[in-house]
């Protein structure tokens, strides 16, 4: 949990440079009632990196016009999703909130979770095709019980048990 803690506020404290030494995201999930509740924080200029190595063109993410292009949601999907089976399609994981504090870019969503499954997956390849040190943590909440996931280049998936 200290670690944790330390790479939370790696990730809220401002940059004394341009870049920075590590390529981080920090997910929470918190499962209640029937919903996921998401919050996911990650550097700004990482996804902006992951643009232009698609495009070959830059974007600043720090205007919220150029955060509405098709790329960010397309890439959000096709390397985060949640699954209540294997080999099931994804939830549909709505995106309420996208902005940026200094150079943190948070992205927050939520999505309803069919029945009472006994398990969920978790896929997470966030970044990890553009660094091959990229870590993406996972604070997954459920009755009162926290589990910590790391995902890297190596590990993209993982299952929660709930019951």
């Amino acid at each position: 949990m200290r670690l944790i803690a330390l790479l939370t506020l790696a990730l809220l404290l401002p940059a004394a440079s341009p870049a920075h030494p590590l390529h981080l995201s920090i997910t929470n999930i918190v499962y209640e009632n029937g919903k996921l509740s998401i919050q996911m924080k990650s550097f700004r200029d990482d996804w902006e990196v992951g643009y232009f190595h698609f495009h070959g063109k830059p974007v600043d993410f720090t205007d919220p016009e150029q955060r509405e292009i098709p790329w960010f949601n397309e890439y959000l999907n096709s390397k985060f999703r949640i699954s209540i089976a294997k080999e099931a399609p994804g939830l549909n994981l709505e995106i309420d909130s996208v902005y940026v504090e200094d150079d943190a870019l948070t992205i927050e969503m939520h999505a309803e979770v069919p029945s009472s499954p006994n398990s969920l997956y978790i896929y997470n390849a966030l970044l990890t095709d553009i660094y091959p040190d990229q870590s993406n943590l996972v604070i997954f909440v459920y009755e009162k019980k926290e589990s910590g996931i790391k995902f890297d280049v190596k590990k993209h998936n993982a299952e929660v048990i709930l019951k």
